[in-house]
């Protein structure tokens, strides 16, 4: 045999606040990393784009100063064309070789950003350098800037050829070189900044999506509880789920409490109809089976007690039938919302409906009163509802109204926002204990008289219904011997 569906292992769940949040770090992860990298290559390019074009301003700079030299640029004559006042500014600084190099290292050049300078002459061989270091010519062309290694040391490097203005000859070389150690270690260091606030900040990211979901998310979760509950058992008492987040969350829980009062409602009156049919047919029921029993022992021989019993069989019969339909509306009403929206020109509806009575009932006198300011005023109500709830006073009202001609008085009222209809007789009248009664299922006030009057008791159950439904109400004032006076209470309909 298959087991059944709760029987079978439900795979593990994941609490939704841990997916929120790790659904922010991994959108926090990938933003930061987007801003990392586009943070990290800007400033890489800016700062590389700067450096590149730093040196080829210099380097044109210091070329233009020695440009004006119409002899070929040598130790001696170098310091001229680089604006020094005289050679002995300049230290000597020897090669491996012997050869002089007058060097700037103490005092730089005029007027020039600090930069590493070396000048050669003609042939290639180092006349001046702005440091101690000595660096050999890498190209007797003009270059731009290019990034190379020298020594383990990593920069610019750009050579000009020098050519004076005067003579248009080579007179000899310049060249830069640009160490960028100082950017590379910037560069590492801005890289490690950044991967640590990336961490830093995905993890935050996570920690604060966590409460902040769970702190969004708890209304979802009372919701959620609250259904647990309804599963678990459902025919328990319905507690309404209070959630006020102003979101969609607090709407979706109004809908889910509508819902569950609608099947409360719904259970509650299948419950009860059972229950009331059970209860109020027991009776018939058993006057049927004892009609049936004694036609079966000897009645159905006589024509007489066959008369009798089956004519007691047919009443009690009709009596169900009515007893019935009465509750299905009852249901019915207390199920359907279709017709909320439904108006009634009430003038109109009464007016007939007086009409149909007085063909019915022509031994009684009909008073109808309108004391309405628009005759085509409208009830918001749904047509059949009203003359249901209205044809259930009118007959009670002839039912009760004793023996001889009957009266009923139906009179049409209003105020700022109903439509007032009451209905008149002179009657027996109802006691006062009986009056907080007469509303509910199956009450019968006086009830050896109506046994002779008949009816099920469910009328006036019925009219509070519609009128509940339709936000309205529904009383009475009797007084016995004196009559009664039902009111029943109508929403205007709204102006459009």
């Amino acid at each position: 045999m298959g087991t059944m569906p709760s029987d079978r292992k439900q795979p593990k769940k994941r609490s939704i606040m841990l997916k929120w949040s790790f659904a922010n770090m991994l959108f926090c992860f990938l933003v930061f990393t987007t801003f990392v990298t586009i943070s990290y290559q800007t400033s890489v390019l800016y700062f590389l784009d700067g450096e590149k074009n730093g040196l080829i301003s210099v380097v044109d700079s210091v070329a233009k100063k020695l440009e004006m030299s119409s002899d070929k640029l040598t130790p001696d004559n170098i310091y001229k064309y680089l604006d020094y006042q005289e050679p002995t500014v300049l230290d000597n600084l020897y090669d491996e070789d012997g050869h002089v190099i007058k060097s700037a290292e103490s005092v730089g050049i005029p007027g020039v950003g600090w930069r590493s300078f070396q000048v050669y002459d003609v042939s290639g061989q180092m006349i001046f350098t702005t440091q101690s270091a000595s660096l050999p010519l890498a190209n007797k062309k003009s270059t731009a800037p290019v990034i190379v290694t020298i020594d383990d040391q990593s920069g610019y490097i750009t050579t000009r050829q020098i050519k004076s203005k005067k003579t248009g000859q080579v007179i000899g070389y310049l060249q830069s070189f640009n160490n960028l150690g100082f950017y590379y270690n910037i560069r590492n260091k801005l890289l490690f900044i950044l991967i640590a606030l990336e961490i830093v900040a995905m993890f935050l990211a996570n920690f604060i999506g966590y409460f902040v979901s769970n702190h969004f998310l708890k209304p979802l979760s009372k919701l959620h509880a609250a259904m647990k509950k309804v599963t678990h058992s459902p025919s328990s008492e319905f507690e309404k789920v209070d959630i006020h987040s102003g979101d969609e969350i607090e709407e979706l829980a109004d809908v889910f409490n509508k819902m569950m009062y609608k099947t409360h409602d719904y259970i509650e009156g299948q419950e009860r109809f059972v229950s009331d049919v059970s209860h109020e047919l027991r009776t018939p029921l058993a006057v049927l089976d004892g009609h049936v029993n004694l036609l079966l022992r000897w009645g159905k021989d006589d024509p007489e007690q066959l008369k009798e019993s089956l004519e007691a069989s047919r009443q009690e019969i009709q009596k169900m039938s009515s007893m019935i339909q009465d509750m299905l509306d009852i249901t019915r009403l207390k199920q359907s919302d279709e017709f909320k929206t439904e108006e009634t020109v009430v003038v109109d509806s009464v007016t007939d409906l007086i009409h149909n009575m007085e063909m019915i009932h022509q031994s009684c006198h009909f008073d109808f009163e309108v004391k309405l300011d628009d005759p085509q005023a409208k009830a918001q109500i749904y047509q059949n509802h009203y003359i249901q709830a209205l044809t259930i006073l009118i007959d009670n009202a002839i039912k009760y109204s004793g023996e001889g001609e009957s009266f009923v008085k139906v009179i049409l009222s209003e105020d700022d926002k109903h439509i007032i209809t009451s209905v008149a007789d002179r009657g027996m009248g109802i006691c006062e204990e009986d009056q907080a009664h007469v509303f509910e299922r199956f009450f019968r006030a006086d009830k050896a008289r109506n046994r002779e009057i008949g009816g099920t008791g469910l009328g006036l159950s019925i009219i509070a219904n519609i009128a509940h439904m339709y936000h309205g109400s529904v009383s009475v004032k009797s007084e016995l011997g004196k009559g009664s006076v039902f009111t029943l209470v109508i929403p205007k309909a709204e102006l459009k």
